[in-house]
């Protein structure tokens, strides 16, 4: 662990410092991983399995980073896999970019991240998809009882306020 903590110091000595960081976390509703399941099991009783397919899609999302270019032109990536308290397993990649293809405007990010619900009449799975796995919520005021609700606020700074565009924070981190 200590040797690949010092690798990956020395590869940001070399590319500087990433331009993206991705999170890939595992779901159990993967229809790859619902399908091996027998009857009465539930993913939480496979983590063989969880875990065998968590890192094969990491594997094709990697290889679509660096190999496909879907965000840029890369130069190298560091990932790290934790599990969460539930089981699951998830990654943490930081991307480094070839100098011409690392991100310095706001258009450059929007290429990058799309930060929209998608149109459930023409995108329906896309729309559900995102619904499902990708919001936070409910909470609030309406859902006192939700798991990040602390002295009547959520934890994680929800609802967050809404942006017609694209901004840059004072330390040039993006807000959608």
């Amino acid at each position: 662990m200590v040797q690949n903590f010092q690798d990956a110091m020395a590869i940001c000595r070399w590319a500087r410092c990433p331009y993206a960081f991705v999170i890939f976390t595992c779901n159990p509703q993967w229809p790859e991983i619902k399908r091996m399941l027998l009857p009465e099991q539930q993913p939480q009783d496979r983590p063989d399995l969880v875990t065998q397919v968590f890192k094969i899609k990491l594997k094709e999302l990697i290889n679509d980073i660096h190999k496909k270019h879907i965000l840029g032109r890369t130069i190298v990536g560091i990932y790290v896999i934790e599990f969460q308290k539930r089981g699951l397993p998830h990654a943490h990649i930081l991307i480094f970019f070839v100098k011409d293809y690392k991100p310095h405007t706001i258009e450059d990010v929007d290429r990058m991240i799309n930060a929209k619900l998608s149109n459930p009449e023409t995108n329906k799975l896309a729309h559900e998809t995102i619904s499902k796995c990708m919001t936070h919520g409910p909470c609030g005021v309406a859902f006192p009882n939700a798991p990040c609700m602390e002295d009547g606020k959520c934890n994680k700074q929800y609802p967050l306020k809404f942006q017609s565009k694209t901004m840059t924070d004072i330390n040039e981190y993006p807000i959608y």
